[in-house]
């Protein structure tokens, strides 16, 4: 018998792009249809989305789609493959949420978010938690980590520019689901306090 005969209707083609795409979901988390990038491999998930869903849940995972924002997600059922996100790396995310659903009103819905370094770091500041900008090592880091999550990418190459672009991908909506703004203030207020999170790979806040 075989197991998925979806798949051995598959051209060799189909095969390895299914592979590919199977483990980018694994490993990125995120697949947004407005970045160039993704865009080719979000059409082959919805094309395939029965048989994706099948395969990731023998082992655990289920593929989750947010039809309205175009973005592709995975979940682990059992709650492993967790990361830690230092502080800083908390606030930055939380502040990318906040400016993007500031930013979002003011445009169509067929362009995507772009914010700056600045912003970030003026937003940083104004919250009053630390008296000092993001340092460079942290601001490296937080960068780096959410563009392998596919939550934001990088227009420019210097990251440590105030006029660096950052595009801030649908998927942010999903990495922190507050009901609200004043949600997401009160979440940042308890990083004073608390010093830290784990929050889940797929970044179910």
């Amino acid at each position: 018998m075989i197991m998925f005969e979806w798949y051995e209707n598959m051209s060799q083609e189909e095969k390895n792009t299914f592979t590919r795409v199977v483990n980018k979901l694994l490993s990125a988390c995120y697949i947004n249809k407005r970045s160039d990038e993704d865009r080719r491999d979000y059409y082959f998930i919805e094309r395939n989305e029965r048989g994706i869903s099948e395969y990731l849940m023998m082992g655990g995972w289920e593929l989750m789609s947010d039809e309205n924002n175009y973005v592709y997600y995975v979940r682990n059922r059992f709650g492993y493959n967790h990361v830690n996100l230092t502080l800083d790396e908390s606030i930055i995310l939380l502040i990318l949420r906040l400016i993007y659903e500031e930013k979002r009103r003011e445009i169509s819905l067929a362009q995507n978010v772009v914010i700056t370094i600045g912003e970030v770091q003026e937003r940083y500041m104004g919250l009053g938690l630390k008296d000092r900008p993001i340092n460079k090592a942290n601001l490296r880091d937080a960068v780096s980590i959410f563009k392998r999550f596919n939550i934001i990418d990088n227009l420019d190459q210097d990251i440590f520019d105030p006029e660096c672009r950052l595009i801030v991908y649908p998927s942010i909506l999903s990495a922190v689901r507050a009901e609200d703004i004043k949600a997401v203030y009160d979440r940042i207020s308890s990083y004073q306090r608390e010093g830290g999170e784990t929050i889940e790979e797929a970044y179910q806040g």
